[in-house]
């Protein structure tokens, strides 16, 4: 993934695509949690709509980049 690339969803079943169902993402980069145990999470933010979204790794086989 990089940077300002566009993607859509696709394959996404009823109960986890709130908020993500038929819209146009934009990636804006890793979004990493620091836990105060020594554990980083590393999340992904994008762009959906108006609003900043995060998500883990496991949501990303759901995102098709749209070629411009």
């Amino acid at each position: 993934m990089k940077i300002g690339n566009i993607y859509e969803t696709h394959g996404l079943g009823r109960q986890n695509s709130v908020g993500w169902r038929d819209k146009i993402c934009l990636y804006l980069g890793e979004s990493p949690i620091h836990r105060s145990d020594g554990v980083t999470v590393v999340n992904h933010k994008f762009l959906v709509g108006d609003k900043v979204k995060l998500c883990d790794r496991t949501f990303l086989p759901y995102l098709k980049e749209i070629q411009t």
